[in-house]
């Protein structure tokens, strides 16, 4: 199933061999995807081959091929998938965060964080780990933005709208800290002591950090 392929970015996912047009193709590119989903959550990745993707879909093998060069493509698939999930998920969410004090906000915010980074990661922690960059759940439906504009348009006016609560001369730094620092520690704990991040001890940790950034030392 996996054929050679040509070294892309890791900031940017593997792509079908087509893109399916009519509703029947959509209709049967969906199917495998789910079917992928399927069997990684209760099977595993090494269930992941293209005879039992065909016999989970109901698809034929041939079909399979002609939209999906290889194994990473569908697994691409099913992280997309999920991603639009996240998205929209993410966005019903910071509606209701609206009128919280920092803290809170803060606290929700990371532990939605470390959700989305353990759902990630449970399904395939080689793809997870290999293109991280890519997967990054606020810059999803915004590739063409870099991290610094991520954070300028996000966290940093986040800070601006609850200056009270701030004491901090150094607002960009804070939004930094916040939005990519505590980011890379939630990533890294959950590839690296996954029981650990999974404790309540772990997100009073980051919320403590987090509201130590904000203030002056």
């Amino acid at each position: 199933m996996d054929a050679p392929t040509t070294p892309r970015p890791k900031d940017q996912l593997p792509q079908p061999r087509k893109q399916p047009v009519q509703a029947r193709s959509k209709a049967l590119v969906d199917a495998i995807a789910e079917a992928c989903l399927r069997l990684l959550e209760k099977e595993g990745e090494d269930a992941l081959t293209v005879n039992r993707i065909a016999e989970v879909s109901g698809a034929a093998v041939g079909s399979i091929y002609q939209y999906f060069p290889n194994k990473e493509s569908m697994i691409a698939a099913v992280y997309e998938r999920l991603l639009n999930q996240e998205s929209e998920q993410l966005f019903q969410m910071r509606e209701q965060l609206q009128g919280l004090p920092l803290e809170a906000i803060l606290r929700q915010i990371f532990a939605n964080m470390i959700r989305v980074e353990q759902r990630l990661h449970q399904l395939s922690h080689a793809f997870h780990a290999c293109y991280r960059t890519a997967l990054h759940l606020g810059l999803w439906h915004a590739p063409q933005a870099s991290r610094e504009e991520f954070i300028n348009t996000t966290w940093l006016p986040l800070l601006q709208m609850h200056g009270s609560q701030v004491q901090t001369d150094n607002l960009p730094l804070a939004a930094y800290l916040l939005g990519q620092g505590l980011r890379e520690i939630i990533h890294s704990a959950v590839h690296d002591v996954p029981q650990q991040a999974r404790s309540p001890e772990f997100l009073d940790a980051l919320v403590a950090m987090a509201m130590s950034c904000v203030k002056r030392g």
